[in-house]
Order: structure tokens, then C-alpha cells, then sequence
């Protein structure tokens, strides 16, 4: 459940970046992506690089295409298990309106564990993807009942 706090979604601004570099470095510790990688999805996907904000911290960011295909995310490390993940999940699952996937580590069982709570099922594995570990490819559908009206899809920016 999302905490009491005020919360706002927005697109990524460059004055972001830091924090932005913070929160991967806490995620991914080993294999956090370079300020270049951020400013390319910035400039290929700048209505879906999306941040989450809590008054004056950014506490996470979910990027994806219009095919619902999640490039990245990551919530901090002190907000994690609060919803606002999921936020940025079903945020993502309105703008891309039928449905998201992405690829996970295999080992990455606290993910995978995040992934199938929100309701993504492994669909399939690439091996080898992460050189040393395989992919497994999650997918979430948006059923029907779920869908929301398009005036109101990705309206929150």
C-alpha cells in the first residue's frame, strides 16, 4: 500500500539526472547504467521517462516505450515495498494501454517475486542475456474490466 505521502508522477527533466544516477546506483549496484545510457532514453522516450517524487526527492523512475517494453526502472532503496513501484507500473500500463513486458534476471528473485505480484507472468527466457544469467520475459495484461478512458491515460504529467 502506498504510503501517506504526497506523491507526484512527471516526466524526466535533466536536472534530474543525478538523483536519477543515485537510485540505479543503490538498484544495480554492479551493473548500473552511465548518465550517456539515461540521456539517451531521455531523448528517444521523453514523454515515457518518468519519475516519481515525493516534495523535493525523486524516489523512482520507470521508462518504457509505447509498446508497453520497460526499459528500466528502480524505486529507492528506503521506499521500497510502499507501492509506489506499482505506481509507476500501472502509470506506465495506462500510457501503453494494452499491456508491458520486460526482461528480468533469472536470479533476480526479489524482482521476479515484485514482477508476479503486480500480475506478470514469465512468458519466456533468453539465454544468456545478462552474459552470465538468462532473461526471463514478463508480460502484464491489461484486461478490459482494467482498461481506463483515454482522456485519462498518462494525464497526471
Amino acid at each position: 500500500m502506498v504510503e501517506e505521502v504526497l506523491t507526484k508522477i512527471r516526466k524526466f527533466k535533466i536536472e534530474d539526472i543525478n538523483k536519477i544516477l543515485e537510485i540505479e546506483g543503490q538498484a544495480f549496484p554492479k551493473t548500473a547504467y552511465p548518465k550517456e545510457t539515461f540521456l539517451s532514453y531521455a531523448k528517444n522516450f521523453p514523454d515515457n521517462f518518468i519519475v516519481l517524487e515525493t516534495g523535493k526527492d525523486i524516489i523512482g523512475y520507470i521508462i518504457f516505450d509505447m509498446s508497453g517494453h520497460i526499459h528500466s526502472t528502480a524505486v529507492k532503496t528506503t521506499y521500497r515495498g510502499k507501492g509506489f513501484g506499482k505506481m509507476l507500473f500501472m502509470y506506465a500500463l495506462k500510457c501503453a494501454k494494452k499491456r508491458l513486458w520486460l526482461e528480468v534476471r533469472s536470479k533476480n528473485n526479489a524482482a521476479i517475486k515484485f514482477y508476479e505480484k503486480l500480475g506478470m507472468k514469465i512468458t519466456g527466457k533468453i539465454p544468456n542475456y545478462y552474459m552470465s544469467d538468462d532473461a526471463l520475459i514478463m508480460v502484464l495484461s491489461q484486461k478490459k474490466s482494467d482498461q481506463i478512458s483515454t482522456d485519462e491515460d498518462c494525464g497526471i504529467l
